[in-house]
């Protein structure tokens, strides 16, 4: 395995490659290209010549050689969209048979991301940028970028005991004979409506509203609130 600077122009792409990256992140990965110049090296075999041999900063500089792309077809789509002239590029000396296996699973081959780690490295991100910022640089949406924002903040604080307000309980009062009947005549006369006097007399107190203060006086009694 050699890593070279390779002519765009010597670079040709696998007629078998079967990956496709959507036009936004396409859009993206040129951004990030083009703000950075950073990308991950190619990965190329030689067609009908021996690989050149050398350090990291070797160049290809003879036309007539030509490369096969394994992985990389959409980096260099994008740098030759950017005027690149050259790849960094990791050539593999590989047959037809290795170069179709490493086509099936080099973009294939990768981890997925645990969403509570990707929430903090993107909260780290998220300092002094916005989520419409952040999702011109990350591969996520503008909507995907907040949600992981909200999962990196902290739970709330759980309630105290004391401040759950306690579920309603079921009261059972056992009525004399007495008790009884004034609570029935309260009920009785609180589904009545008043009866105002009428030719400006005073109004009589409505029956009802003396049922059901007695039966408000006896209640506080039997608690011993009064």
């Amino acid at each position: 395995m050699t890593l070279l600077w390779i002519p765009l122009e010597v670079l040709q792409p696998h007629p078998e490659n079967s990956n496709r990256m959507p036009p936004h992140l396409m859009e993206k990965l040129k951004t990030h290209i083009e703000r950075t110049g950073l990308y991950e090296p190619l990965v190329v075999r030689p067609m009908g010549h021996d690989a050149a041999r050398g350090d990291p900063k070797s160049e290809i500089s003879d036309l007539r050689c030509r490369y096969q792309i394994l992985n990389g077809h959409h980096r260099a789509e994008v740098l030759r969209g950017l005027g690149h002239t050259r790849a960094r590029c990791d050539v593999w000396e590989v047959d037809d048979d290795e170069a179709r296996l490493l086509l099936a699973t080099l973009n294939r081959l990768e981890g997925r991301d645990d969403p509570s780690a990707r929430a903090r490295l993107v909260a780290r991100l998220a300092k002094g940028r916005t989520a419409e910022e952040l999702a011109r640089l990350l591969p996520e949406p503008p909507d995907a970028v907040e949600r992981l924002l909200r999962l990196a903040q902290p739970p709330p604080t759980p309630l105290a005991p004391e401040a759950i307000e306690p579920p309603a309980r079921p009261m059972t009062f056992f009525l004399a004979e007495e008790q009884h009947a004034l609570v029935t005549e309260a009920l009785r006369e609180a589904g009545r409506s008043d009866t105002a006097a009428g030719d400006g007399a005073a109004a009589p107190r409505p029956k009802r509203a003396d049922a059901l203060e007695r039966l408000a006086l006896w209640y506080l009694e039997s608690r011993g609130l009064r």
